[in-house]
């Protein structure tokens, strides 16, 4: 027999980069609205039905009414919010294994998140996928953002952290919306000096050989 337990994680969502003083009402309002505005709900009525924040980790967990409606969510990776950019992630218990057999594992392609603000937090592999390193390691995401939105919108980023210390290890992913941006970037970042560090600019998947 099923257990109804096994189907809670693929649920619940991880929300990570709130701002501070963010309170479970702001955050379960705005995912809800946003749920409600982009086709994502499968039933009438507000699909969130609880919320926790964790306020001394900057994140929370959400869990919806159905586990269509929890895919719908992931939707929102690296959606503005207040001053930050979402981070939406699975629950650590998620089991695709299980979940596949529950409902849909990823958003309904039919949700219009196009007017949306979103900075996807998975910088997906591409050639125009750029490594950042040389990075201060206490610098926030705000500021290595500083440093890469002069040239153009971000279509992904990624400050890598350490879940020890919450620092950064000092080196990022990014891509930008135009692509045609990639070799200007590297141009005009590669051995800039940021304090008594220099940094490394360049495509995180360099070409490989041709064959011929």
């Amino acid at each position: 027999m099923f257990n109804p337990d096994a189907a809670r994680p693929a649920r619940r969502i991880y929300v990570g980069g709130l701002p501070p003083e963010t309170t479970d009402a702001d955050l379960r309002q705005y995912i809800n609205e946003l749920m409600v505005s982009t086709g994502g709900c499968a039933a009438t009525g507000y699909p969130i039905a609880s919320c926790k924040i964790y306020t001394e980790k900057s994140y929370a967990f959400l869990e919806f009414r159905s586990v269509e409606e929890a895919s719908n969510c992931m939707a929102f990776d690296g959606v503005a919010f207040k001053d930050s950019y979402l981070r939406v992630r699975r629950p650590n218990n998620y089991d695709i294994n299980v979940a596949v057999m529950l409902g849909p594992t990823d958003p309904d392609p039919t949700m219009d998140v196009s007017n949306l603000d979103i900075v996807k937090t998975v910088v997906q592999d591409s050639p125009h996928k750029l490594f950042i390193g040389g990075l201060p390691c206490d610098w926030t995401e705000d500021q290595v953002k500083e440093l890469l939105l002069p040239f153009g919108s971000l279509k992904a980023f990624n400050l890598v952290m350490d879940k020890n210390t919450g620092n950064s290890k000092g080196y990022a992913f990014c891509e930008y919306q135009d692509i045609g941006l990639t070799d200007y970037v590297i141009q005009n970042l590669n051995g800039k000096q940021i304090g008594n560090k220099f940094l490394t600019v360049k495509r995180a998947l360099q070409p490989g050989p041709v064959a011929f």
